[in-house]
């Protein structure tokens, strides 16, 4: 009896999530209510309110009685290997109702009344107590009118009748459902109702979300808490909302709500949106084909990926100060979707605090369950998480990990190691680029004297003498404020600069900031950097997908916290690393001018490296420049996000 209670369901919220299932697939069910009963237990000190019953009532098409006694029989439910939906196993009811509780009844009923419900019952505690520890068997459904019928409760029958939708094709108003009761309840997470609802609703919200919102046939869920006889609280049944652990949903349509962000003036709390999604869907998405085990060609695994816009990650803490940081603590990881249905949070690529700001969802048809080693519970894709994590520790491709042996090229995990090796590179390479964008973010509402404040009066001398294409077209348009800062947004979106980075970028542009450094992924551009203009509006276009910037230049991007956490042998070696990344970006052009020594180009190459000393001179010569060198104040703005 034990081994069956211990079926490994991670909770109550993973338990009642089986009964969903079964629901939305085999019932049709259309609403699904979830209502918590609670009551004052007398223990030993004292009393107090704990969870006494669980219901789960739906509006699907109810089960004959054959059906009914099959369904809460271990495997006998007569669906076992039906891949057509979130279902397969045929067991989910009586095992998770046993993980949690030690009777479980069931009411069903087929175009009638709930009043003429079959019942049925699974008792434990009827086993444990007979003499012979009689084997576990389920009694053939009775009907009211028998003698041994126990009934439903009235404000069940009352509260089905008020969220389904009655079948009147026949005439009179027929109805078709189930309702489950779970009593005895000896192995809750939660015993009281708020926090087994709060959970509940996050896990389930997030498991159901493509169901709770699709555009060709929505479902819901909804919850109530019932103290003692009596349901309470506003309106009583509370809808489940979607949790999107990418986020690319407006918060307020979510669990979310809403999100935080800084306000103009970095002194005022920060700000509530609640009409627009905090990440961004990151150009990384793509699809993988994954051969079927059973022969029949392959199937598409669609795996989505998306990125925490800058403006959502306000601060120097955002992880631990703002609603959205904590809201994603819980949510960061890779959502294995099957059938719709999140089967799993996978956490081996989610390891570090910063690990919210990034979300993954992969999709699979259930057709390919051996390759994804999905367990009977449905609440783990293991070969994934194995894939993964070989990527992620040995960095190996596909062939050469075969070859170290790190799986049997017959293995499942050698179906999945591309996809896994992908992912993780994925993974690590939004992680970079959302670091990037929230320290030019952060660079960008500095108040400190830094390098674009510093070139921009340097740049206004310098105009004077050899006007850029754009600061002669600024100069004969002399245009109004609005229209030039109109031209200089769109020049920014057209180089694919994030909104609150060129938000900005413009608010600097409008106090006189003219010179801008940003950031751009280019993996096919040769170039390192490139130079822009929109107007007098000067950029400088850093490749940061550039493999001189990985070696050279994000090594030194570090916060101000991490700098203050650094021992004084640390901070001589990066400045040593600093005096090395100039020396080698110098090394670079030495060596292309040498190559070029004898070509044609050679005194084009050489005129360009003496215009170029020039310019530089300029720069380092002015009284802005030689200014800011007395300037030792700290950027409060950096990234110093904690483990919160």
């Amino acid at each position: 009896m034990k081994s069956i209670r211990d079926t490994g369901y991670k909770g109550t919220d993973y338990a009642l999530a089986e009964l969903i299932d079964n629901s939305f697939q085999w019932g049709d069910a259309n609403t699904v209510l979830l209502v918590i009963v609670q009551r004052k237990v007398q223990g030993k000190q004292r009393a107090a309110k704990r969870v006494d019953e669980i219901w789960v009532i739906d509006d699907g098409g109810g089960m004959t009685d054959e059906a009914l006694n099959l369904a809460l029989s271990f495997g006998g439910s007569g669906k076992y290997d039906d891949r057509s939906g979130i279902g397969r196993f045929g067991m989910g009811l009586p095992q998770a109702s046993v993980s949690q509780c030690k009777q479980t009844d069931v009411w069903t009923w087929q175009k009638s009344q709930p009043e003429n419900a079959s019942h049925t019952y699974l008792d434990l505690k009827e086993v444990e107590d007979s003499a012979k520890k009689a084997a576990l068997t389920v009694p053939w459904p009775t009907t009211a009118g028998s003698p041994d019928y126990t009934e439903m409760p009235d404000w069940v029958r009352d509260v089905f009748k008020e969220h389904a939708i009655p079948d009147t094709s026949m005439g009179l108003p027929v109805y078709s459902g189930t309702a489950i009761r779970w009593t005895n309840l000896d192995k809750l997470r939660w015993v009281r109702a708020d926090a087994m609802f709060a959970h509940t609703e996050y896990l389930l919200g997030r498991v159901y979300r493509h169901f709770l919102t699709s555009d060709t046939r929505r479902r819901s869920i909804k919850v109530a808490i019932m103290e003692g006889d009596t349901l309470v609280g506003p309106g009583v049944f509370q809808d489940v909302r979607p949790n999107d652990p990418l986020y690319l949903q407006p918060a307020s349509e979510t669990t979310l709500e809403y999100w935080e962000a800084a306000a103009e003036d970095d002194k005022a709390p920060l700000i509530h949106i609640t009409d627009e999604p905090p990440f961004a869907e990151h150009y990384g998405s793509r699809d993988f084909v994954i051969q079927r085990p059973d022969g029949q060609g392959a199937s598409t695994v669609h795996a989505r990926l998306s990125l925490a816009r800058p403006e959502a990650r306000p601060g120097r803490n955002p992880g631990k100060d703002t609603h959205q940081g904590r809201h994603a603590r819980d949510n960061s990881g890779i959502s294995v979707m099957r059938a719709d249905r999140e089967l799993v949070l996978e956490k081996t690529l989610a390891q570090e605090a910063t690990d919210r700001w990034w979300g993954v969802e992969v999709a699979f048809d259930p057709c390919l369950d051996e390759v994804f080693g999905v367990t009977n519970n449905k609440q783990d894709a293991p070969y994934l998480g194995q894939a993964l994590r070989l990527a992620r520790e040995h960095h190996l491709p596909k062939d050469e990990a075969i070859e170290e042996g790190l799986f049997d090229e017959e293995h499942p995990i050698a179906e999945l190691y591309d996809m896994a090796y992908q992912l993780v590179a994925l993974v690590n390479q939004m992680k970079q680029e959302g670091k990037s964008e929230k320290q030019a973010a952060s660079r960008a509402r500095g108040t400190q004297p830094d390098v674009t404040n510093v070139a921009s009066s340097v740049k206004q001398n310098r105009s004077a003498v050899t006007p850029t294409p754009g600061e002669t077209d600024f100069a004969d348009t002399k245009p109004d404020p609005s229209k030039a800062v109109e031209t200089i947004q769109q020049a920014l979106e057209e180089q694919d600069v994030p909104a609150e980075i060129r938000k900005l970028i413009i608010a600097n542009y409008q106090r006189g900031v003219t010179v801008q450094v940003i950031e751009r992924p280019m993996k096919q551009a040769a170039a390192f950097f490139w130079p822009d203009e929109a107007l007098n509006l000067e950029i400088l276009c850093l490749n940061n997908a550039h493999p001189a910037y990985e070696s050279l230049i994000r090594p030194l991007r570090v916060s101000s916290e991490e700098l203050e956490r650094m021992t004084e042998d640390e901070a001589k070696g990066m400045l040593v690393q600093s005096a090395d990344a100039m020396t080698w970006l110098l090394l670079a052009w030495s060596r292309y001018e040498n190559e070029h020594r004898k070509s044609p180009l050679s005194r084009n190459i050489q005129e360009i490296r003496d215009g170029w000393g020039r310019r530089l001179a300029e720069y380092v010569e002015d009284q802005a420049f030689k200014a800011a060198l007395q300037f030792d104040g700290e950027d409060e703005t950096q990234d110093g996000e904690g483990g919160a």
